[in-house]
């Protein structure tokens, strides 16, 4: 335990030195962002067992840009990792890889195009959660008569798991989406995203012999508006309605730190129903403070399970209610050579009114950070 103590404040302190090197190489060209945050969790996993912990986030990017006549491009860096005090086990990085290239339209439009490249690497004992991952992408803004505004978009994306052979997939995204303001400083979004997963292999005996896919149509309307001096309110609403085949039987498990990952909080694993608001005030000092509800209805397609692993006679499906409550304030300032901090304190309430009694919890989470921008 003593050893990976000193393993976790090793990994911080490398974080912080490399957090004070890198404004040494920010300029016009050169862009680099760094976060360290620290949460106290009740219940770190996200399950009837009620695990708490400490977990350490922590990304450092840089990227550089190059400016053309009508065509600007950029490469980028960034490196995540997780750590948890105690479960360490759970502990991982992602590294991502990125090249962007972007054409100016008329009326500040933009076409843009790119490829990515991640990689994630768990710890031994869970390293059935590595993968590679390489995507490419096309999106524009087209703007039209105001005040109107189109934002649309198509990404491919290929996985493979390094341990599971069976999990490697395609997936095809394309999205859509309307602004509109107004000029009493309302805004309405128009959001609809399909995407679809193929996956390579089989996934289950009745499958065919060129895999399984599922697919997903999610659309959502956002509204914000002012409501008094230095007061915002958002409110939202969100469907997901599946087409297709059926998830992955091992899908949808629910926890945050690992969510980069298909097994955790898929999002093909659960149609559902969800809204949410949230209230922006604007303080003094340049301090912001901001509060919110988020509540989800989840409808999976696996059966839903007791403790001992036996389906439940009187349920034919899990289903899940999320709400979570939330408060965070921060504070920004920027430092001499133009270097920004953003400080902040976060408190989250979670709690998961399931059918399946693994998935039945609750969970408080306190968080402290900071983001840096040079």
């Amino acid at each position: 335990m003593q050893h990976l103590k000193k393993m976790k404040r090793s990994r911080i302190g490398c974080l912080w030195v490399l957090i004070t090197l890198l404004p040494s190489i920010a300029s016009a060209e050169w862009q680099s962002a760094a976060s360290l945050s620290s949460s106290v969790e009740s219940n770190a996993l996200r399950n009837y067992k009620s695990y708490s912990d400490i977990v350490t986030e922590g990304s450092l990017s840089v990227a550089h840009q190059w400016n053309w006549p009508s065509w600007k491009g950029n490469l980028s860096y960034t490196l995540n990792a997780i750590s948890f005090a105690d479960l360490a086990e759970y502990n991982y990085h992602l590294h991502t890889f990125g090249a962007t290239a972007e054409h100016p339209l008329a009326h500040n439009g933009w076409l843009r195009g790119g490829v990515q490249a991640k990689i994630r690497r768990d710890r031994e004992i869970y390293n059935l959660l590595d993968y590679n991952e390489f995507e490419a992408f096309l999106e524009a803004k087209i703007p039209h008569e105001k005040p109107l505004t189109t934002y649309t978009g198509y990404t491919i994306r290929k996985r493979h798991y390094t341990m599971l052979d069976e999990l490697d997939n395609w997936e095809h995204l394309v999205y859509g989406r309307l602004s509109v303001p107004f000029s009493d400083g309302t805004t309405v979004n128009l959001l609809s995203d399909v995407g679809y997963k193929k996956y390579v292999m089989p996934i289950s005996s009745s499958s065919s012999s060129n895999g399984a896919g599922v697919g997903q149509w999610v659309t959502t309307a956002r509204l914000s508006r002012p409501i008094a001096e230095r007061l915002g309110l958002m409110v939202y609403g969100r469907s997901r309605i599946n087409f297709g085949d059926d998830e992955l039987f091992v899908s949808g498990l629910s926890t945050n730190h690992v969510s980069e990952n298909d097994l955790y909080d898929d999002r093909y694993s659960y149609q559902s129903s969800e809204y949410g608001t949230m209230l922006s005030r604007q303080l003094p000092y340049a301090v912001t403070l901001r509060a919110g509800y988020d509540y989800a209805d989840k409808r999976f397609q696996q059966p839903a399970f007791d403790l001992a692993g036996n389906a439940l006679s009187n349920a034919s499906a899990r289903i899940d209610k999320e709400s979570r409550w939330w408060c965070k304030v921060e504070k920004r300032f920027t430092s001499a050579g133009n270097i920004l901090f953003n400080l902040y304190g976060k408190y989250q309430w979670v709690q998961n009114d399931s059918n399946d009694d693994y998935y039945q919890y609750r969970a408080s989470v306190v968080t402290a950070g900071i983001d840096v921008e040079f």
